[in-house]
């Protein structure tokens, strides 16, 4: 029933074209694509605002060099997987540790690169991050699953800029990646409560288009 080479979606679209129902065989087809990972969801803040005053060419510009800084930090920190769409970078990693200090790190570099997104506000990103077992599909879909659901609701509906959220499941298996200033936080989005802990990025240290300005 399962076919060396079909991604899931190939195979379940076999299993209903055989006439065999995919959640009888669910145990097979998570025996098969099923994953234990870190995933972690990056948004920019100020996409619609900015294009709408400066024009997208103005904002697609910041956004590949925000491209460029996440590539290099998410190979640092062992990122499995990594593609983008639009605005939002995905990024999965075998350990939670990993994403949350890859998280932390983004923060940082993006900070201490100096990219604005106009000539007043520096570019800002927010992230969610889950953990836990996960349906894969070999292509562009990527990954599946309620840690999947909930750190899109995290990174992209819920977190500001300058904000990293993490679900419950990563806070419990990361411990010691976890940051000063963590506050526990819970509210209800499309009909669930969900429990997760906030980090604020607080920057240490001027950027670089703020030492420029001071001459320093």
């Amino acid at each position: 029933m399962i076919v060396d080479g079909d991604n899931l979606f190939q195979c379940m679209s076999r299993m209903i074209a055989e006439g065999c129902e995919p959640t009888e065989n669910e145990q097979l087809l998570w025996d098969r694509y099923g994953e234990t990972v870190a995933i972690l969801i990056i948004d920019s803040s100020g996409f619609s605002r900015t294009s709408q005053s400066h024009g997208i060419v103005h904002f697609l510009a910041r956004l590949m060099q925000l491209r460029h800084i996440c590539e290099a930090i998410m190979e640092q920190h062992h990122c499995k997987h990594l593609h983008f769409e639009a605005d939002n970078a995905f990024a999965t990693f075998n350990s939670p540790t990993d994403a949350v200090r890859a998280a932390l790190t983004l923060q940082q570099a993006v900070y201490r690169s100096g990219l604005m997104l106009n000539e007043n506000e520096r570019f800002r990103i927010s992230a969610g991050i889950g953990y836990g077992r996960l349906l894969y599909s070999e292509t562009l879909e990527g990954y599946f699953g309620e840690e999947m659901n909930i750190a899109s609701k995290l990174g992209e509906d819920l977190a500001c800029g300058d904000e990293i959220l993490l679900s419950e499941a990563v806070y419990r298996a990361a411990r010691e990646a976890m940051p000063q200033g963590l506050k526990a936080c819970h509210t209800d989005i499309s009909g669930i409560t969900l429990n997760y802990y906030r980090y604020c990025f607080q920057p240490a240290s001027p950027s670089v288009r703020e030492v420029r300005a001071s001459g320093r």
